[in-house]
């Protein structure tokens, strides 16, 4: 094997770990998503047959910290993606290839590039999961609240 080929399989091993990264925050955002809607469903179907404010503000507050997460991940994922993206643009490029730090998972300086989590949770993958979500359970809570009243 020449160094030419131990290099390149060197590189092919940073992009791996990196693309390796990129599915984990993926991955974490699914595992998020199968987990609120798992666990509001859960309770909303214990507690189905007491009307009950403070159940439904507990779901509500549930779901905004399972939306919060998931844009976070999302947000980190998004990141990742333009760390992989640069790195494999200095590998193409000869003079920044000798430059090249391997196996840097330093993601701060992407960071400000990417979206604030507050931007990202109104993107449209995030809108179309949560907004159904917290929408049924407002119509619950105001039914709730009328039924007390």
């Amino acid at each position: 094997m020449s160094n030419n080929e131990k290099s390149d399989a060197i590189y092919s091993q940073y992009f791996t770990i990196i693309q390796d990264v990129i599915n984990r925050m993926a991955q974490n955002s699914f595992l998020i998503k199968a987990w609120a809607v798992t666990l509001i469903a859960a309770i909303f179907i214990l507690t189905f047959s007491i009307v009950n404010i403070l159940i439904f503000g507990v779901l509500l507050a549930i779901t905004i910290i399972f939306w919060v997460l998931d844009s976070y991940y999302l947000k980190l994922e998004r990141v990742y993606r333009r760390l992989y993206k640069t790195k494999v643009e200095e590998y193409n490029d000869i003079q920044k290839r000798k430059s090249m730090k391997l196996f840097d998972m330093d993601y701060e300086p992407f960071k400000k590039l990417e979206q604030r989590i507050l931007r990202i949770m109104v993107s449209k993958t995030e809108i179309l999961f949560y907004f159904p979500m917290i929408g049924t359970l407002t119509c619950f809570l105001i039914i709730s609240i009328v039924l007390i009243f």
